[in-house]
C-alpha cells in the first residue's frame, strides 16, 4: 500500500496492513449468535441481543422459556427486524426480505439484507428441548435445511450468551421476615436453583459444542507471518452472573451460590475448550442491579438497587445496554486473548471497599 503525500511517498508499516486486512476480513465475516433467556424487552438477554446486533454479529438467535413468553419475544423480534428492514431501505439498498417465526412447530426467520433476528422455544431444564434447539431448530436457522449439525450447508455458531437464572419463590421472596431463607432451603429447592442457574449452562454448551467447534475451525485466511488464530473466526461461550456469587448480599440467598456454581463452570469449560481443538473461549459478565422480571424476584430489589447507587463510584445503576455492551465486546473478535474470566458492569461497586 503506497500513497503520494506532499511530494512523499510514504509506506504503511506491513503489521498496519495486516491488522487493517484482518479487521476486514472479520468485518466481511457472516457472525451468528443464540441468545438464551428473553422474557421481555426488559431481559438483560434482550439488551445482549440489541447489542450483539449492533456489533459484529448479522443473525442473532433468542430463546424464550414457554407459551406464556411466545407472543412476547415473537413481537419484539418481528419489531426489530421490521425496523431493521425499514431503516435498511431508507440507506438505499432495497435488497428484498423473506419473512418466516420458530415455534414449537414451525420455523420463522425474518431476513433483512445485514441483520436478522429469529426467536425459538426452549426451556433449558427439559434436556430433550435443548437437544431440538441445537440439533434441529438453530441449525434450520442458520441456513441448513435438513436440519443436520454435520451437514455440509450448515452456518457455523460463533457465540452461545446464556442468561438464565431460576430459583422458587420461597426461597428469595416468600419467606417470612424473620427467617433464615439460605439456612433453610432443602434440597429440592436448592437443587433445582443449581440446575437451571448453572447446570444449564454445561448442558447448553455440550449441545452447541459441534456447531461452536464449527465455526472455530473455520479460520479466515492468513497473511505471510501472520499467526491464523489472530484472524479466526472466533467463537465464544458467555454468561450473566452476579456480585453475590463471592459476596454476602442481603436477599441473594440461595442465588448465591447456583451462581458461585456457574462461575466455577465458566472457568472448568475455558479450561476444557479453549485449548485446540475447540478454540471456544469461555467468560462470564457480572451485571450490577438492573430492573428486570427476574429481578423483581428479589425480596427488597428496589433497596439492593439504591445501595449501588449510594456506593458505586459512578453513583448510578448501570442500564441493561451497558451490559449488553460489554457481553458483546466479550462474545465477540475482539476479546479473542479473553477466557476463563469473570468481567464485571457495575459502575465500580464490586471494587467498593465500604
Amino acid at each position: 500500500l503506497v500513497r503520494q503525500k506532499l511530494g512523499r511517498l510514504t509506506c504503511l508499516p506491513v503489521t498496519c496492513l495486516q491488522q487493517t486486512t484482518n479487521m476486514m476480513m472479520m468485518r466481511l465475516q457472516h457472525k451468528t449468535a443464540v441468545i438464551l433467556g428473553v422474557a421481555n424487552q426488559k431481559s438483560l438477554a434482550w439488551s445482549c441481543a440489541l447489542s450483539l446486533l449492533k456489533g459484529e454479529f448479522n443473525h442473532v438467535i433468542v430463546t424464550y422459556q414457554n407459551d406464556r413468553f411466545e407472543k412476547t419475544v415473537q413481537g419484539l423480534v418481528h419489531n426489530y427486524n421490521t425496523n431493521s428492514r425499514s431503516n435498511h431501505n431508507i440507506g438505499g439498498t432495497g435488497n428484498s426480505t423473506i419473512s418466516t417465526t420458530m415455534t414449537t412447530t414451525t420455523t420463522t426467520t425474518t431476513l433483512s439484507a445485514d441483520k436478522l433476528m429469529s426467536c425459538a422455544m426452549c426451556d433449558v431444564s427439559d434436556e430433550s428441548q435443548v437437544d431440538e434447539l441445537f440439533r434441529k431448530k438453530i441449525p434450520l436457522l442458520l441456513g441448513n435445511d435438513n436440519g443436520n449439525v454435520n451437514g455440509q450447508s450448515h452456518v457455523p455458531l460463533n457465540a452461545l450468551v446464556h442468561c438464565i437464572a431460576f430459583a422458587p419463590s420461597k426461597t428469595m421472596k416468600d419467606f417470612p421476615m424473620e427467617s433464615l431463607p439460605l439456612l433453610n432451603t432443602d434440597m429440592k429447592d436448592f437443587e433445582k436453583a443449581h440446575s437451571v442457574s448453572a447446570h444449564s449452562l454445561l448442558t447448553v454448551s455440550r449441545y452447541a459444542l459441534p456447531l461452536l467447534s464449527s465455526s472455530s475451525s473455520s479460520s479466515l485466511p492468513s497473511l505471510s507471518g501472520t499467526d491464523p488464530t489472530c484472524i479466526s473466526s472466533s467463537s465464544s461461550i458467555t454468561a450473566l452472573t452476579y456480585l453475590g456469587s463471592t459476596r454476602a448480599v442481603k436477599n441473594y440467598n440461595v442465588m448465591g451460590p447456583a451462581k458461585a456454581s456457574l462461575e466455577a463452570c465458566v472457568r472448568g469449560l475455558a479450561m476444557e475448550l479453549s485449548p485446540p481443538p475447540h478454540h471456544i473461549r469461555v467468560n462470564a459478565v457480572s451485571a450490577g442491579p438492573v430492573n428486570t422480571l427476574a429481578a423483581r424476584g428479589i425480596r427488597d430489589f428496589n433497596e439492593m438497587r439504591h445501595q449501588v447507587q449510594e456506593q458505586s463510584f459512578l453513583k448510578r445503576c448501570v442500564t441493561g445496554e451497558e451490559v449488553g455492551n460489554l457481553v458483546e465486546f466479550v462474545a465477540g473478535s475482539r476479546a479473542s486473548g479473553i477466557t476463563g474470566q469473570v468481567m464485571f458492569c457495575d459502575g465500580g461497586y464490586s471494587s467498593w471497599g465500604g
